[in-house]
């Protein structure tokens, strides 16, 4: 008889899958294992990357995204084994996690299911592990941080149990999906995931009816897993959050009676508005501090140079001019820095030097254009002097905040050893950089085995850490079990480093929230994929092509071809055309764009090295560029296809 029937539902994440169904098997060894992977209708390859190279994995392949309850109940329904794992694709498993969770669960007919410890990309104890049943009070803690203030107490910290020992067996109320194994004769008496759950807060609902049912949820730490949080749902997202408060009122709506039912519902809704709110306010703060901070400092830059030159000459102002004068000069040097992307890392020292230089003409223009308020050469001379070095220090600073290092040379490199076998050293440098062409500074190969090109052993990491200060650990999962990989991430977490891994025999390299890829691959996750960001590109080709359209009697003389470009402005507004498209014509898993009045040929002299810039632009579209495009190429605009 099957022992264990693992199930995953996979949406989109190709690589995370395999890396997945790699350590599964792994695991399974000394076990009567089968395996489902219920796919919800992806577009990135998965289900040919499953039949290709796991053709011992019964695949169901959907033809719409049926959601995470519906999908593992159609695995659930076909599969033969006495125990049921529910397991995300963005996890790795140990070698041993299969048979203790199996043996645990045949040594406890009292246990409904069973979850272990869950570790984190960066090698952190995922609280999520283990969690309790929603509660006015426990949902109050969450919101308003308590938790985290009091995380030992059991009065503040029952949201995620955070006063339990992280590495002792013990019953708790809720065990995450991400990773459950429960018996087949729990499911068969409490019945399968609630369909009604499209996605969040159906392993809520089920623990809580295997509760109901009078059996025991245990957490197990004597096993860990790694899950790469999110990676289908992007976790960090306001949609995210909003998903999983919406679910989790659904929870309290299904099971709770009035008088429990309505403060938690309160909460729940309030912390709807309040992460709604809350995400629109790191927005906005993200799109102005900087600006923001930059109008003040030069503000404040032009008010000495006001009075150090009335006080030197006698002379004086009209009055506004102390206030909305000066305001004008320093918007004049932001509008520069907004022209040139300063206001979006990476930094570069060329272009802060383009924008004050922009900044300056535009006064200069303006000053020219309106004499009244042409009063001072020295003022506009010293705000230009002073706005270079504003613009640096503000910068370095920004990035010394996000990422400690004031850098102003472009994308920081980091500092990279790599944990491999010997045998693979020459191919994880050729693949790290020569085909990724990761921006890294090398410092060496640690081996488990003493080799003359190795810098030293994994027992010496302590030694070798402290030596060449490595920003990023990479494991290569051919030269290491899963299970050591995990327990040097639990180990060294709390250096702050990052960690990425590259699966057997693979060409790409994985981390949390990242995956790249190389050159040779097929295919990458598309941005241009997803119809929010191909709305954010209409909305971009609307907006500019309006705003070129009604400067048009101003700046028609920077085009090449005055009337051609004119037309072409109409046909953008129209939706005949977008701004910028691609270069070739696109293979069948490129998304599909209108043709182009500029390609992403403008884009080789900044990635010279990219194989394709097409696939790059689809894999990193952003409005910025676009933008970055149109202003390399905004003369050209006369001529379709410019390149």
């Amino acid at each position: 008889m099957i022992d264990l029937s693992v199930v995953i539902v996979s949406y989109n994440v190709k690589y995370f899958l395999r890396q997945c169904l790699q350590s599964v098997a792994r695991a399974m060894e000394g076990l009567s294992v089968e395996v489902w992977v219920v796919d919800n209708a992806s577009i990135d390859g998965s289900v040919e990357m499953v039949r290709e190279e796991f053709p011992w994995v019964k695949l169901i392949a959907n033809s719409a995204n049926l959601g995470f309850a519906k999908a593992n109940n159609q695995a659930i329904k076909l599969s033969n084994g006495r125990h049921i794992l529910l397991l995300n694709p963005d996890t790795i498993v140990q070698e041993d996690t299969f048979q203790v969770v199996v043996d645990f669960l045949d040594k406890h007919p009292e246990a409904g299911a069973v979850g272990v410890k869950i570790i984190d990309g960066q090698g952190r104890f995922s609280p999520d592990s283990r969690r309790d049943l929603p509660s006015a009070w426990n949902i109050f803690c969450k919101l308003s941080g308590l938790y985290r203030l009091f995380p030992k107490s059991r009065v503040f910290g029952r949201y995620h149990l955070t006063f339990l020992p992280e590495n002792e067996i013990t019953p708790v109320p809720v065990l995450l999906g991400a990773f459950m194994a429960i018996p087949r004769h729990v499911l068969d008496e409490v019945g399968l995931l609630d369909e009604r759950f499209f996605m969040y807060a159906e392993d809520i609902d089920l623990c809580y009816r295997i509760l109901q049912a009078g059996y025991t949820n245990y957490y197990l730490p004597i096993t860990q897993i790694v899950h790469f949080k999110g990676e289908s749902t992007k976790s960090r997202s306001l949609n995210y959050v909003l998903t999983f408060y919406k679910a989790s009122l659904q929870f309290i709506q299904k099971h709770y009676k009035s008088w429990k039912r309505w403060p938690a519902a309160l909460l729940y809704q309030a912390g709807i508005i309040s992460a709604a709110m809350l995400s629109a306010a790191k927005r906005v703060f993200r799109a102005i501090y900087l600006p923001s901070a930059e109008i003040a400092l030069l503000y404040l830059l032009g008010l000495g140079l006001f009075n150090f030159w009335r006080d030197y000459t006698g002379k004086s102002f009209y009055p506004a001019y102390e206030t909305w004068g000066l305001i004008g000069y320093a918007l004049a040097f932001v509008i520069g820095h907004g022209l040139f992307l300063n206001y979006n890392s990476p930094y570069r020292i060329r272009r802060i030097i383009g924008a004050v230089i922009v900044g300056f003409l535009l006064i200069v223009l303006v000053s020219y254009l309106i004499p009244s308020i042409n009063v001072s050469r020295f003022m506009v001379l010293g705000l230009a002097a002073g706005a270079m070095p504003v613009g640096l220090i503000l910068r370095a600073l920004d990035n010394w905040l996000k990422k400690g290092h004031p850098h102003l040379t472009g994308d920081i490199s980091h500092r990279v050893m790599v944990i491999a076998e010997p045998t693979q050293f020459d191919r994880i440098h050729r693949l790290l950089f020569e085909d990724i062409q990761y921006p890294a500074e090398f410092l060496g190969f640690v081996s488990p085995r003493p080799h003359h090109r190795s810098i030293g052993t994994p027992a010496q990491l302590p030694y070798l850490l402290d030596r060449y200060q490595p920003d990023e650990l990479i494991f290569c999962n051919t030269s290491l079990s899963s299970q050591e990989i995990i327990s040097l991430m639990m180990r060294y977490f709390y250096r702050k480093l990052s960690f990425k891994i590259i699966p057997p025999y693979a060409d790409y390299l994985i981390g949390p929230q990242s995956i790249l890829v190389s050159r040779h691959s097929l295919r990458l996750y598309l941005r241009l994929h997803q119809p929010e960001v191909l709305f954010q590109k209409k909305i971009f080709d609307l907006t500019v092509s309006l705003a070129l359209l009604c400067t048009y009697p101003f700046t028609f003389w920077i085009y090449h071809q005055p009337f051609a470009a004119l037309r072409s402005l109409f046909g953008v507004l129209m939706g005949r055309y977008h701004f910028v498209s691609y270069s070739e014509i696109p293979s069948e898993e490129m998304p599909l764009l209108k043709q182009g009045l500029l390609t992403t040929d403008l884009l080789r002299e900044h990635y010279p090295h990219t194989f394709s810039v097409d696939l790059m632009y689809a894999h990193r579209y952003s409005v910025l560029l676009d933008w970055k495009i149109l202003l390399t190429g905004l003369p050209h605009l006369g001529t379709l296809r410019a390149g």
